[in-house]
């Protein structure tokens, strides 16, 4: 007689909860691994326990796609992991896309409600397809030049937003906004760049407060409501000369907030910028004067946003004394393996004992 554990989670179908599912039936795969059926008795229908994570409907071996995705997040590309592995490069894509998906799945629930006192932001070149594709064959959102955007809290190392695009003020706007999402309302930490106009802006209009001006008793009407940024927010520039490949000076203003109470050594971008250098190292589409650059736009989104999950909650940082940035942030209580990440959506989380 088959004993099982109590089911957990619901019907990922019909959003039945665990006291509709029961034990249907379960069979074995070439690798030897034993997938559960589990039949929901609300619409009758049945579902494996690998049911929305990124190992189901797959005939290759779990330890094979968790391998070849390890890999990947070490800065192989898809055709050296190929090599390895004994598949085609498309088959390692399809997997790589697999991971993201859970990814960005377990970083929009975990890497939320944060608190942080200094915020990085900064840019980091790319290309995609060509540097200078040709206008007339290429579409150019997809191919040429793209850069990383990234938001890092300082203290806890965590990438809170990665956005890859061109250098506009759209892709800065997105940046901030998609970091401030992560943190909690009550936080207004200190925000630090580089001289790029547009993250001001940004900064602007996310944190916007419209200001009414009640006309006086003199003559003339009133003033016209003006958009300011909210007088919590702070936000310091990093202004570093260079002269050639040599660095001359390095000069730091405090653009938003009270000058006297900002500590002008706060305003860094130092640790995002090592980061960058650690980003170009695991991505592999990153890596400068190789073949492994991506053929477009999404394919080096896909890799980037992968690397970003793994790297908050798998990843052990040495400065932070073996922890992951997710745990140092408070936001994980233990280092996340990847096949935890992998499997982050799966509806049922109990096993056949």
């Amino acid at each position: 007689m088959i004993q099982s554990k109590p089911l957990t989670g619901q019907c990922p179908h019909c959003g039945a909860p665990a006291e509709h599912l029961a034990y249907h039936s379960r069979y074995i795969l070439k690798s030897g691994q034993t997938v559960m059926v589990i039949r929901c008795k609300q619409h009758k229908g049945t579902f494996c326990d690998r049911y929305g994570t990124a190992f189901y409907d797959l005939k290759t071996p779990e330890e094979k796609v968790q391998r070849a995705i390890q890999q990947g997040l070490e800065g192989l590309c898809p055709e050296a992991v190929a090599r390895v592995e004994g598949v085609h490069p498309t088959t390692v894509q399809r997997w790589i896309g697999r991971a993201c998906i859970q990814a960005e799945a377990a970083d929009q629930k975990v890497i939320t409600g944060l608190r942080a006192e200094n915020v990085e932001l900064d840019e980091l070149y790319s290309f995609a397809g060509a540097k200078h594709p040709d206008e007339q064959e290429s579409d150019p959102e997809e191919v040429g030049q793209h850069w990383t955007h990234i938001a890092m809290a300082r203290e806890s190392r965590l990438m809170l937003e990665v956005v890859v695009g061109p250098r506009t003020q759209e892709s800065a706007t997105k940046l901030v906004e998609g970091a401030a999402k992560r943190l909690t309302a009550d936080c207004w930490p200190l925000w630090s760049s580089d001289g790029w106009e547009p993250y001001l802006f940004a900064l602007t209009v996310v944190f916007a407060v419209l200001i009414h001006f009640i006309k006086g008793k003199g003559p003339g009407r009133p003033k016209d409501s003006q958009i300011v940024p909210d007088p919590r927010v702070r936000y310091g520039q990093v202004i570093k000369q260079r002269m050639g490949r040599r660095l001359v000076s390095v000069t730091r203003r405090v653009i938003f907030g009270v000058e006297e109470l900002i500590p002008l050594k706060q305003i860094s971008t130092s640790l995002l910028e090592r980061l960058n250098g650690t980003i170009r190292q695991q991505v592999a589409p990153l890596h400068r004067k190789t073949r492994g650059v991506a053929k477009c736009r999404t394919a080096l989104d896909t890799q980037t946003q992968l690397f970003k999950s793994y790297y908050n909650l798998c990843r052990k940082h040495g400065t932070l004394k073996g922890k992951t940035p997710a745990q140092v942030a408070g936001l994980s209580g233990h280092c996340w393996t990847l096949r935890e990440l992998l499997t982050f959506n799966a509806a049922i989380t109990s096993k056949i004992t």
